[in-house]
């Protein structure tokens, strides 16, 4: 299930995934994406929650139709937060920054366990 949290606006998204990702969850952050852009939001920077998602529950179709949004909008993003409480999820975002973030461009990825969420507010907000 997708849902925009309170506290985005502008530039700022952030958004909680928990229980399952579908296609339709998928359209509806693009979607979301592009509203804030077309109100002005040139680069968007990013929170994602991840709770309680059961990775069974992660439809194949959405995951790679995300990761090609992602990658097709690379340049109208800017910081994102991903918040969860895993290891594995932790190493994933390492991963991702290490590949695709770029300090020079303020392309950076970084990971926040649950219990810094106000830490990874302010990190899209900066």
């Amino acid at each position: 299930m997708f849902k925009v949290l309170e506290g985005s606006g502008g530039s700022v998204l952030g958004v909680e995934i928990s229980d399952s990702y579908t296609v339709q969850d998928v359209e509806q952050f693009e979607k979301t994406c592009e509203d804030l852009v077309a109100q002005g939001g040139e680069r968007l920077n990013i929170l994602v929650k991840i709770d309680k998602l059961d990775l069974l529950k992660i439809e194949p179709k959405a995951f790679f139709k995300d990761s090609k949004y992602a990658l097709q909008h690379i340049k109208q993003m800017r910081h994102l937060a991903i918040v969860g409480d895993s290891k594995l999820e932790e190493a994933l975002v390492k991963l991702d920054n290490l590949v695709f973030g770029s300090e020079k461009k303020e392309l950076i990825e970084k990971y926040f366990n649950v219990a810094d969420m106000d830490k990874a507010w302010e990190f899209v907000r900066a």
